[in-house]
């Protein structure tokens, strides 16, 4: 039996963090199917609960952050893997990302790390 593809949720509000990252997950998996967004509205726009396995949320965004993000998609979605993407690696966001259940992967973004990430 084939495991389905994994659906991605990529919120970042800039154009080349989300094509670096798409190319980095297309690398790792051809399979993937990931949905952009550039901001915490537009991310809340294209959610739905149980649409994807997998959201990765930058950090500084012009609007909600992404722990608000993150904190939003889990009220709607228990399920969902929910990983921060950020160079914002500051103690305090990475203990509160990890006290709400959300990973961490740092920017720039190394591409062994985000293979792992996908395969898990």
């Amino acid at each position: 039996m084939t495991q389905a593809a994994k659906r991605i949720l990529l919120v970042d509000d800039s154009r080349v963090a989300r094509l670096t990252l798409q190319h980095l997950i297309k690398l790792t998996d051809a399979t993937a199917e990931i949905t952009q967004a550039a901001n915490g509205d537009e991310a809340l726009a294209v959610f739905q609960p149980n649409a994807f396995d997998l959201a990765l949320l930058d950090f500084n965004m012009p609007g909600i952050d992404g722990l608000e993000l993150g904190q939003l998609i889990r009220e709607q979605d228990k399920k969902i893997h929910l990983v921060l993407v950020t160079a914002n690696i500051q103690d305090t966001i990475v203990t509160r990302a990890k006290n709400m259940g959300i990973g961490f992967l740092g920017k720039p973004v190394d591409s062994e790390q985000l293979a792992n990430l996908l395969k898990s």
